[in-house]
């Protein structure tokens, strides 16, 4: 079975619980086709699970992206950990998807990413799920032809 993690920002976020259940339903939808999904944040929140060190975070969170066949990254909200997951993934050559609403203004660096599979502009989270379904599926495809 294929694996993703779900990148998303987690740290003085304006109403984090609204972008960690859209972090859940991203990763509800991987199961749904037969992908593995870890969402951080239900392992080391940085609110619920304070116990764990940053570099115990950084050794998870690093080797979860580097035993994963794909990163999907939401992009809406600005996160030092998301880029450096993007970067690490981008250098082990795993492919990414990036999400985010339509009329954000995104940085050119990790919309240019050559691993980059699919790059999804949504109006709302039925949206960004309904484009990321299509999405994962070509990908699965594409994986099954190589």
């Amino acid at each position: 079975m294929c694996k993703a993690y779900i990148s998303g920002a987690l740290t003085d976020i304006k109403n984090p619980e609204e972008y960690k259940q859209f972090y859940e339903s991203i990763a509800l939808l991987c199961e749904e086709i037969s992908i593995e999904a870890y969402v951080p944040h239900l392992y080391t929140d940085p609110v619920n699970n304070p116990e764990f060190t940053p570099q115990e975070v950084f050794k998870n969170d690093k080797h979860q992206v580097s035993s994963s066949d794909l990163v999907i990254a939401y992009l809406g909200y600005p996160s030092f950990g998301v880029g450096m997951e993007l970067a690490y993934a981008e250098a082990r050559k795993i492919p990414i998807i990036i999400l985010y609403e339509v009329g954000k203004r995104i940085s050119r660096f990790p919309r240019g990413i050559p691993t980059l599979v699919a790059e999804i502009r949504f109006h709302n989270y039925e949206d960004a799920l309904s484009q990321l379904k299509q999405s994962l599926i070509n990908w699965k495809i594409s994986q099954q032809v190589h």
